[in-house]
């Protein structure tokens, strides 16, 4: 890796090295006196203005200390190197994720936040559908057979009217939309005295806030070096729900379609997950293999965007949409 990476180093006076991190080349160096982490990112000009509005607003986040530099046709930029802990699963850690969430959402909707790239809408042919459907069949063949028949069946028919049902149902819904991260998970945060800090902003988008919180929800455990090798369970959830909604005030169309954005955000990005773990060696972690076993067989009604109250009447979901039945959303509601 230090042989590929050899102008990144040089450029950024670093000493050659592995990378920190498994996924992405991320390396360990101090400038000026200052420990960095040099990474790549997208869009640097609007990524290093919506960070600053972001620090500015008090939200804890790293913004560049050099940079960006276009190297091997990838921007570099060079972020603080942030000391604390990493995230430990307990009540207190996804309370403190979740309000970290809530009010990026809140500070991504100010005026003149904006000047992030705007969310791309997927365009999937037969023969990409047919990639996705091959795919998790193979990997779910290599590596868990005995739920390849379930998997399978839920998720086949889904892929296959994507285009015609679930995509359209939340494009064309008029979401609010924000500056957010679209990878929101908890081994991008740093954990300081003060609390979580987020350290990996460089996937952010301008996008529907609701398919970021989706995204959340499915994929936040996923990456973590050890447990929990599954996804949010119903109290994780409802502790990382109540902190984000003390700051957001969803809309009535966003309640109504949460069942269909987990199930977007669950074809598109799990799918791809799930995917790609049988190229980068995820499905032979047994941690990672538990992680991603469970994400292509959870019962989205886990995720209530509210606690039901007894007796309260679960609503049919928009037909196509969702993987499982919909959950009714209880609670005031915004029009």
């Amino acid at each position: 890796m230090t042989d590929d990476y050899s102008e990144v180093f040089r450029r950024f006076g670093i000493e050659p090295q592995e990378s920190t991190y498994l996924y992405a080349p991320v390396f360990r160096g101090v400038i000026g006196g200052v420990a960095v982490a040099v990474k790549r990112t997208h869009s640097p000009e609007a990524m290093g203005r919506w960070v600053r509005h972001l620090a500015g607003v008090g939200v804890p986040v790293v913004t560049p200390l050099a940079g960006p530099r276009r190297i091997g046709g990838y921007d570099w930029v060079a972020y603080p190197w942030i000391d604390g802990r990493t995230y430990d699963g307990s009540p207190a850690d996804i309370c403190a994720a979740g309000d970290l969430l809530g009010r990026l959402h809140v500070a991504g909707n100010a005026e003149g936040s904006t000047g992030l790239p705007g969310f791309e809408w997927p365009d999937h042919d037969e023969e990409s559908v047919e990639e996705d459907v091959t795919g998790l069949d193979k990997v779910l063949k290599a590596y868990r057979p005995d739920l390849q028949g379930e998997v399978l069946g839920r998720f086949e028919p889904l892929l296959r009217s994507f285009m015609a049902t679930t995509l359209p149902a939340i494009r064309d819904a008029d979401l609010p939309v924000a500056d957010v991260t679209m990878d929101f998970k908890a081994v991008n945060l740093v954990y300081s005295q003060a609390g979580p800090v987020l350290v990996d902003p460089d996937n952010g988008e301008r996008a529907p806030r609701l398919l970021d919180l989706a995204l959340a929800v499915l994929l936040f455990h996923n990456d973590l070096p050890d447990r929990p090798a599954r996804l949010f369970d119903e109290m994780e959830w409802a502790a990382f729900r109540d902190a984000y909604l003390g700051h957001v005030r969803l809309t009535v169309r966003e309640r109504e379609l949460w069942p269909a954005a987990l199930t977007y955000m669950l074809l598109e990005w799990g799918v791809w997950t799930a995917v790609n773990g049988g190229e980068v060696g995820d499905w032979d972690d047994p941690r990672q293999a538990a992680f991603l076993a469970d994400l292509l067989t959870v019962d989205i009604t886990r995720y209530p965007l509210e606690w039901l109250a007894p007796g309260t009447v679960r609503q049919p979901p928009i037909s196509g949409t969702s993987l499982l039945p919909h959950t009714d959303l209880a609670g005031p509601l915004d029009d």
